[in-house]
């Protein structure tokens, strides 16, 4: 009988053993393994749905039905989940212009990915949480890359000062910022979550120191009264540089002033429909060579401006007894670290040279949810790619070639919160 028995054994099938084994490992329904993962941290929630498509259903069900997610160090993401950035490119074919928006995909720690952006139309001018802010013509559009969904803004022409494209001085004294709604904020979209545009226009002369602003609310479907406040404390009668893009902290935004007489930072709280306006110290460098960027040291904190020479980047930040500007700034990294990065990440690094080598460091543009900062280092006129910062750890996090690159005439952070980002981990730019 035992001999018999031994043999029956023995002459199981391979799939009979298999599946046998398979029954005798303990496991978990998917449902508990999603509850779990809700409550890690934003890098192993993202692990464990890329783990199978059953699990990216579940995880996508699970937000979509209301599952609450409380993520430890969720405040901000870490950097392999920065979706990356869009840049603008064009070029001339057949006696025509032709305008591309390419994601430059940085998902994976070891490899960035450039990919073509369908769906979205114009340059774009902001983005937040998943949508972009795009200018096309003589209209604005509010899109969704990951979902290839659109909305169209009605024109604001006849009660805002000057026009969405006018002269080469309004769009120097014109920004826009766009605000998007938490993911369980009551209300849809054609793009989703709710949100808000605004445009401001700064009116700049010796007589004349007015700054205007209109919010376009996707809740009520069209743009507010146009706010015109006056700001004394503004010191100058013309622009150094152009406004360029806000800072978008909280339901404030953020703008670098450069006049001829003085360096401000202009916040305009939107929901209270207020300006104010923040001088810094003298000792902030005015030169035109210096390239400057708003950021903040963490997520939603307070703002701190950027600035980049040959040499550094240094920070300038504001004193937490007094909220007053600090006359010195800290030194975030110094040139040559990125450049041993650079070598050290088979980067060609320019050979030493008898000739003295100039570099050139870009603030291009600020992530405020991963707290990452693009830069575009030059040697002597000569690109020699795209580097990410990390704010907090001070180091460069990642590289990128743009040898080939068509020419590029914008960069702006393409981040999405987590809960928003779940239900396109299927979907394709």
């Amino acid at each position: 009988m035992a001999g018999r028995g031994g043999g029956a054994a023995r002459s199981r099938t391979p799939a009979a053993t298999a599946r046998g084994r398979r029954q005798t490992r303990a496991s978990l329904p998917l449902d508990m393994l999603v509850d779990i993962a809700a409550r890690t941290d934003p890098a192993t929630l993202v692990r464990c749905a890329a783990t199978c498509v059953d699990m990216r259903r579940r995880v996508k069900d699970y937000t979509r039905l209301g599952g609450r997610l409380h993520l430890r160090r969720g405040d901000r993401f870490v950097l392999p989940l920065l979706r990356g950035h869009l840049i603008h490119t064009y070029k001339y074919g057949r006696a025509q212009r032709q305008d591309h928006l390419s994601l430059l995909d940085t998902t994976a720690a070891d490899a960035t990915t450039l990919r073509r952006v369908t769906g979205v139309e114009g340059f774009p001018l902001a983005s937040s949480n998943g949508l972009v802010l795009t200018r096309v013509t003589r209209s604005l559009r509010v899109c969704d890359p990951a979902a290839g969904r659109r909305r169209i803004l009605p024109s604001n022409k006849l009660t805002f000062p000057v026009d969405v494209v006018g002269t080469e001085q309004d769009d120097a004294m014109t920004s826009y910022a766009l605000l998007v709604g938490d993911d369980d904020d009551d209300g849809a979209t054609a793009v989703g979550r709710q949100f808000h545009v605004v445009m401001a226009y700064l009116e700049l002369s010796k007589h004349c120191r007015n700054v205007h602003f209109q919010t376009f609310s996707s809740e009520h479907g069209a743009w507010g009264c146009c706010n015109k406040i006056r700001v004394p404390n503004l010191q100058g009668s013309k622009l150094q540089l152009p406004l360029g893009t806000a800072l978008v902290v909280g339901d404030t935004a953020h703008w670098l002033c450069l006049t001829n007489t003085g360096d401000y930072v202009l916040k305009i709280h939107v929901r209270m429909e207020q300006v104010t306006v923040m001088k810094l110290p003298e000792s902030f460098p005015r030169s035109w060579w210096y390239h400057q960027l708003l950021a903040t040291s963490s997520a939603g904190g307070c703002p701190i401006v950027l600035t980049a020479d040959d040499d550094k980047i240094s920070a300038w930040a504001q004193s937490k007894q007094t909220g007053q500007w600090k006359r010195q700034p800290q030194v975030v990294i110094e040139t040559e670290t990125i450049l041993q990065f650079l070598q050290e990440a088979g980067g060609s690094r320019p050979p030493p040279s008898r000739w003295p080598v100039k570099y050139e460091l870009k603030l291009l543009c600020f992530a405020e949810r991963s707290g990452t900062v693009l830069i575009k280092v030059l040697n002597n006129m000569s690109p020699l790619g795209y580097f990410w910062l990390n704010l907090q750890s001070m180091k460069i996090m990642r590289w990128f070639s743009d040898r080939g690159l068509e020419y590029a005439t914008g960069n702006i952070p393409y981040e999405m919160n987590l809960a928003a980002w779940i239900p396109t981990f299927s979907s394709t730019l």
